[in-house]
């Protein structure tokens, strides 16, 4: 019998990369994006096309909106990947509008209000994958609302592992450093501008600390992510799993 994932954040980067995994993997997909105009786009994907998964609009900001969705909610599930999240640099010196309540919203209150309306649909055994971050581990200097929402959102992983476990669901989180998607790209042109060097120089100065030299791929994260939802991943839960383990730019 074919497992059923929802996986958030779907129409690019990580969240593309893992459902264009779990495809191939043969999971019964239901996406979810931001808007009606990513969902229409996402729909005329081939590999949505092939695997007749369901696309969904869905701004996870809005608590409406994911009350409507959850409410609309009939089949049971295997696993959810929280994987939706936005990225807004802000120091608390920094003047303007501060991002902090749009950043949680997304990133932490979206996944908890998701998760907890449809566990009642969640298999016994399942899976809760969450999309995490190295700077969910470690903080960085302008980037406070970013942090605190990671940081979140590894402790409701471990807080969640421990009421879930004994009714066999496993739940995790994934922490990718730096990742070779289009967002990435344009922080790193953004970072090496500031600092007055070449993009090439800066990624060439971030990788030589990396272990692998270079940045991790979206497939890599995506193939973490389909480990951790599947049954041989049974009796890992509560971790948090970093990707890499040093960023050089302070």
């Amino acid at each position: 019998m074919r497992k059923r994932v929802i996986v958030t954040g779907a129409s690019r980067g990580i969240g593309r990369a893992i459902a264009e995994v779990l495809a191939v993997k043969q999971y019964d997909l239901d996406l979810m994006v931001s808007s009606e105009v990513s969902a229409d786009e996402l729909r005329r994907a081939d590999f949505v096309k092939e695997s007749e998964a369901r696309v969904f609009a869905v701004d996870l900001a809005s608590s409406r909106e994911i009350d409507q969705f959850v409410a609309g909610w009939q089949e049971p599930l295997w696993g959810i990947v929280n994987n939706a999240g936005i990225c807004k640099t802000f120091g608390i010196l920094d003047e303007g509008d501060d991002p902090l309540n749009e950043v949680l919203s997304t990133n932490l209150t979206g996944p908890y209000l998701l998760t907890r309306g449809l566990l009642p649909h969640l298999s016994r055994p399942g899976r809760i994958v969450n999309i995490a971050s190295q700077l969910g581990q470690e903080g960085r200097a302008g980037y406070s609302a970013y942090c605190a929402s990671k940081f979140g959102l590894i402790g409701m992983t471990k807080c969640w592992a421990k009421e879930l476990g004994a009714e066999g669901v496993t739940v995790n989180a994934v922490c990718p450093g730096w990742v070779g998607t289009e967002m990435s790209f344009k922080d790193v042109d953004r970072m090496a501008a500031d600092l007055g060097i070449g993009a090439e120089q800066f990624y060439k100065d971030t990788c030589a600390p990396l272990e692998l030299k270079r940045f991790n791929t979206p497939v890599e994260v995506a193939n973490l992510v389909a480990f951790l939802l599947s049954d041989e991943a049974s009796g890992v839960t509560g971790r948090d799993w970093l990707m890499h383990t040093i960023w050089n730019q302070q």
